[in-house]
Parts: structure tokens; C-alpha cells; sequence
């Protein structure tokens, strides 16, 4: 028999979490057609794979490549930050925000020439927004409409529904009601939860009451401890996730494998205020003589959350030369302010990202174990070389596999496959990917076990990995020897 493309002599992980072994993949057009010992079949191109490991592409089920960095995928399809990590799908629309609506989008990311597959979360946030639900509790008919919203999303191709910084007026049975068309047309539901830090106990018991509630299984996304004051709550967050899957839940969450987390500035800023500096028309009230003094306390106190200024560093998207990659409480020492001073400053000026270093590597390890933990980055499209980045943009996963599994020993090389690509990929409905098999999708990593590693750090974070040799998607050749080729082969993905 004659393939496509055959890829021969290596070492098969094939997702499930079995023993690897030797053998071969014949691909024809988009799917795997066989697997094993295929010595006597021919292929149109063959990569030989002696030495290499052959594993489904990683499925990268938390990150933000549909609204940041300029846009997203829509204005930086060729972005390979994500493809030279081995993630052949990527599953945006996290943290409460998505396009919207949800069927239109995916139509225009179909045109582009994207790297990856690509599908959607609608955002609770955005389904309030389109709804006209303003900075107020829900009445029962806006809840209505928001069902209605969610029903659509699902038809048009949603994998589920995700929420994320709500304020105290958002209710657990608002969401608990509009989760339930989520649940009904076989979504998931992927929650930054209300609180990673002193509520963090609070906060999972509310994400799992809302699965128990909704009838959908439940993704804590980037599990975390937030800050010196929650470190020690690893271990009971993880007995509550057992506790409710002992009852028949399903829940899961994915975590990256880094100590510092990356969003806005404005989260130094308490949610009431935020709502409340909305409500007078911009940041700046908050040096409103009746709102000035709770602005100092609020931001001073979630400066002291994050266990100081010296662990907040600027990494704007835009570049911004005089702030790049410092850290708060050198630049409010520079300008002669005080760091929640400067942090508002700031704030009122634009939007600046910052990465927060707020995380104890013991918990890291403790949540990656964990047998319903798996991979997910958090990360964005990057320009390569432009602006500061998290490492995780270009990291995560050969971080996972090389550093913590090979290196650190905490998993042989099946079960961190398995880590980073069946597991999510049954999670959020992606049957046909995330595992070797016949009349499966040809989404392949192929990669060195023993040179697989991340390169970027926070201090250089535009670093490609190195032992990523070849990835497939669809089965065409999107990576080869290393290198991103000129095709693409994504396509943008629907539920069902």
C-alpha cells in the first residue's frame, strides 16, 4: 500500500498512557489510516522517525490566541509560538471573554492561513455583555436571554462556556443556570474561579457546585495557589476535586508549569472599585477625593497578596521601553512614588500586562501529579521577539514533558504524552484527537525524549524549545527538521 505520508521507525506513544512502542504511521489525506509494522508499504513522503518518539499533537485547551496580541489569530494566523511547542489544537475563548458571535468568528478564522486547529469557549462575561446585563445582579429574564445566548453559542460550535474575573453581583446560580444549555448540548465548563488566593477553597467548592448544578463537567483552569498566604491549601484543594469525583463529577483541571502567572495590572485593583471607577467613567476617579484612600488600601492590600512590588515585573504587549521587563517597586523607586501610586498611574494610562511571581514550585509539582491535572499554557500568539513575554508562550509543553517528566523524573514519557494530549482532548469533546489510532485526525508531535526541552525564561522568553523534530497536523507537515514550512494546515474547529 502506498500512503501520503509514512512516518517510520519510531518509538509510538500513542496517548492511551500504554507502553510505548516501535512501529510505524501511514497517513492518508487528514487521518492515520494504520499503525505498526508497515515495512512493506510505501509512502509519497516518509519521515523517518529512528530514535524519536511519535505521539498525538498536544492539545492546548487554555489559552487566550483568539483576543490578544493584536487581535489574536485572526490578525497573527502565522504565529508559531504555540506549533514549535508540538500543539497541534488550541482551544481559546478563556477566562469568561470570546468572540462573539461564536459561529461568525470561527467562519473568519477559516479563511486565514492558521497553523493549528482552533476552537472556541463563549465566554459568561461576553454572553452577560450581549445580553445588555450591566454592572448589577441578573433578574430572572436576563438570565433567560443569557440561556438563550449560551443555546446559540453550543449550535454554532462552542466547546463549552468559560468564566472568569466576575464580580461579587455575578451569582453561582446565575451560572449554574446559563451553564445548563452548555451542558445539554455537551460542553464543558472552564472556570477561573472566583478566587486563586485567600477565598481559593471558597472559590473550588463554588466551580464544583456549579457542575453538580449545570450537569457540566467542570475545567478549573490553571490551578494555582496565589500568593504566600494560600500556599498551604494545595493539598485540600485536591482532596475537594477527589471528593467530588468520588460522587460521579467530573472534575479536572489543567495547569502550567511555571511560578508566575501573567495578566493585567488592573488586578491589583479590588473588584468593587473596579466597578465602581467603570460606574464614574474611567481609572482616573479613583483618585476621587471619596475614593482615593479605599484605592491606597485596596491596592497596597493586593500588593501584599502577591507577596510584595518586587514580585510584580511589567511585560506590556506593546513594547514600552521605560517599563519593559522591571519590576514595580524599581520603577516607583525611579519616579519617587509609592508602588500602588505607580500602579494606578499606570493603570490610567493604558493597558499594561505584568507578570505576577506569586507561586511556590512544590505546589506546581504537587498539582501537575495529580491524576485529573493536565497540561494547559494560559499563553498567547507571540510575534517572535516582540514585546516581553511569559515563557510559557513558547514553553509549556516541552517544559512538562522534558523538565518535569524526563529531567525531574515525575513521569515516564506515556503518561506525560497523555498529560499533554488525550486528556484533553476526551475533556472537551475532541474524540477523534489527542490519540494515535486508526481513522483518527493525523495531529503528531515527533520529538526527541532526550532533547526535548523549553528554552525561554522570564528573562528571555522569546526562546523556541529544542527535541521538537516534526509536527503533523491534519496530516500535513507543519513543522519539519525543526522548522516551521510555509503551509498551513489548521482548520478551525466545532464541537460535535
Amino acid at each position: 500500500m502506498t500512503f501520503d505520508l509514512l512516518i517510520t521507525g519510531g518509538t509510538i506513544a500513542d496517548g492511551t498512557g500504554g507502553e510505548p512502542y516501535r512501529g510505524d504511521v501511514g497517513i492518508c489525506g487528514d487521518r492515520i489510516h494504520a499503525i505498526g509494522d508497515l515495512s512493506a508499504a510505501r509512502g509519497r513522503e516518509v519521515i523517518d522517525a529512528s530514535g524519536l518518539i511519535v505521539a498525538p499533537g498536544f492539545v492546548d485547551v487554555h489559552n487566550h490566541a483568539s483576543n490578544e496580541m493584536e487581535g489574536g489569530i485572526l490578525n497573527i494566523p502565522e504565529a508559531d509560538n504555540m506549533l514549535r511547542q508540538g500543539v497541534t489544537t488550541l482551544i481559546s475563548g478563556n477566562c469568561g471573554g470570546s468572540p462573539w458571535p461564536v459561529g461568525a468568528h470561527l467562519d473568519a478564522v477559516a479563511g486565514k492561513p492558521i497553523r493549528q486547529n482552533y476552537g472556541l469557549l463563549v465566554g459568561h462575561g461576553t454572553i452577560r455583555a450581549q445580553a445588555r446585563v450591566s454592572a448589577r445582579s441578573a433578574a430572572e429574564q436576563d438570565i433567560a436571554r443569557m440561556r438563550d445566548l449560551a443555546a446559540q453559542a453550543m449550535d454554532e460550535g462552542a466547546f463549552g462556556m468559560s468564566t472568569g474575573y466576575f464580580p461579587d453581583f455575578v451569582t453561582t446560580d446565575e451560572i449554574t443556570q446559563v451553564a445548563r444549555p452548555i451542558a445539554q448540548a455537551g460542553g464543558v465548563y472552564a472556570s477561573h474561579i472566583r478566587s486563586e488566593g485567600e477565598g481559593l477553597l471558597e472559590a473550588v467548592a463554588e466551580a464544583i457546585a456549579i457542575g453538580e448544578g449545570s450537569g457540566c463537567p467542570v475545567q478549573i483552569s490553571h490551578i494555582k495557589c496565589y500568593g504566600p498566604a494560600a500556599w498551604d491549601k494545595a493539598d485540600r484543594v485536591l482532596d475537594m476535586i477527589d471528593e467530588a469525583r468520588a460522587r460521579g463529577l467530573d472534575v479536572g483541571a489543567d495547569r502550567y508549569p511555571y511560578v508566575a502567572s501573567f495578566t493585567g495590572l488592573v488586578s491589583l485593583v479590588p473588584g468593587e472599585l473596579r466597578v465602581e471607577a467603570q460606574r464614574r467613567g474611567g481609572w482616573d476617579r479613583l483618585r476621587d477625593g471619596d475614593l482615593v484612600a479605599a484605592a491606597r488600601e485596596g491596592i497596597n492590600r493586593q500588593i501584599g497578596v502577591v507577596g510584595g512590588a518586587d514580585k510584580v515585573m511589567f511585560a506590556p504587549l506593546d513594547p514600552m521601553p521605560e517599563i519593559d521587563g522591571r519590576r514595580l517597586d524599581e520603577v516607583a523607586g525611579e519616579r519617587g512614588r509609592e508602588p500602588w501610586e505607580t500602579a494606578l498611574d499606570l493603570i490610567t494610562a493604558g493597558s499594561v500586562s505584568c507578570i505576577y511571581f506569586t507561586m511556590k514550585e512544590e505546589n506546581v509539582r504537587t498539582f501537575m501529579r495529580h491524576p485529573a491535572v493536565f497540561a494547559g499554557s494560559d499563553g498567547h500568539l507571540r510575534v517572535f521577539g516582540k514585546g516581553v513575554s511569559h515563557p510559557r508562550n513558547y514553553g509549556t509543553f516541552p517544559r512538562w514533558v522534558g523538565h518535569y517528566g524526563r529531567d525531574q523524573g515525575m513521569f515516564a514519557v506515556e503518561e506525560v504524552v497523555r498529560k499533554c494530549s488525550q486528556m484533553p482532548a476526551a475533556k472537551f469533546g475532541l474524540h477523534d484527537r489527542g490519540r494515535l489510532a486508526p481513522r483518527h485526525y493525523a495531529d503528531i508531535v515527533v520529538f526527541a525524549w532526550e532533547r526535548i526541552i523549553d528554552r525561554a525564561t522570564f528573562e528571555e522568553a522569546h526562546q523556541y524549545p529544542e527535541g521538537i523534530v516534526h509536527v503533523i497536523v491534519n496530516g500535513g507537515v507543519a513543522v519539519r527538521g525543526g522548522c516551521t514550512v510555509p503551509q498551513s494546515w489548521g482548520r478551525a474547529l466545532r464541537l460535535g
